[in-house]
């Protein structure tokens, strides 16, 4: 009997102890997945942290050459602004102005100084302007010009030979400017002539002296933007 019993406890207390032993293997692993589990997450968040980082500085660079370039452009504009005003000073400055706006170099000719009243034909004084102009458009290739014609709001008398209306005059007064610039040397593909009439006065009042001021030609030179298109990623139009 005391036989038995003994037996019988062995047995229990071998069971409780495979019992016991299967407990903390099962929870050993538990522990090790998990931590494999905290590990692998651990990792992922390290990689997520890492590439926005790398992002974050690949931005901060791109700003930075975008920044230099802009302040490259700005100077370059300044520049070319001082070039021009040098080489027209010895004009009537009443007649013509040089300025900078919307990062272009606006050039302002009054229609005194290029042409005679309804006239087409650039005159003497505004062939040597135009002349020194070009001189310094040569040494920067890689400017763009727009030649913009404006009139005032009088209407062309009708029967003007050859002029149908302000569009007409302003046109073909652009497209005789863009015809002297090609002459003298600037690629053909470099200028566009365009013709806006009376719609883009310069001033709206309706005295003498306003009219005056919006009888212009506005030579825009717009500088090579393809460096920083490439900064941002975008393909400069041809």
């Amino acid at each position: 009997m005391k036989f038995n019993f003994a037996k019988t406890s062995f047995s229990v207390l071998v069971c409780a102890t495979m019992l016991a032993s299967c407990v903390s293997s099962k929870k050993y692993e538990d522990l090790k997945a998990s931590n494999e589990a905290l590990t692998a997450e651990q990792a992922a968040s390290k990689q997520k942290v890492d590439e926005l980082t790398s992002s974050l500085k690949e931005r901060e660079q791109k700003l930075a050459e975008m920044e230099r370039q802009m302040n490259e452009q700005e100077k370059a504009l300044n520049n070319l602004k001082n070039e021009i005003n040098t080489s027209l000073k010895d004009f009537n400055q009443g007649d013509l102005s040089v300025n900078i706006k919307d990062g272009k170099v606006y050039v302002s000719m009054s229609d005194k100084l290029l042409f005679a009243t309804g006239s087409t034909k650039v005159n003497p004084t505004g062939q040597k302007a135009l002349n020194q102009l070009v001189d310094v458009l040569k040494k920067n290739q890689e400017v763009g010009v727009m030649v913009e014609g404006h009139t005032d709001d009088v209407e062309v008398l009708p029967g003007t030979k050859t002029i149908a209306d302000n569009w007409d005059l302003s046109v073909l007064r652009a497209t005789e400017i863009t015809r002297m610039l090609t002459q003298k040397g600037l690629s053909p593909d470099r200028v566009t002539p365009s013709g806006r009439a009376y719609f883009q006065p310069a001033d709206t009042g309706r005295t003498a002296a306003a009219k005056a001021k919006n009888r212009r030609t506005e030579i825009i030179l717009t500088p090579d933007l393809t460096e920083v298109y490439k900064v941002l990623g975008i393909q400069a139009q041809k």
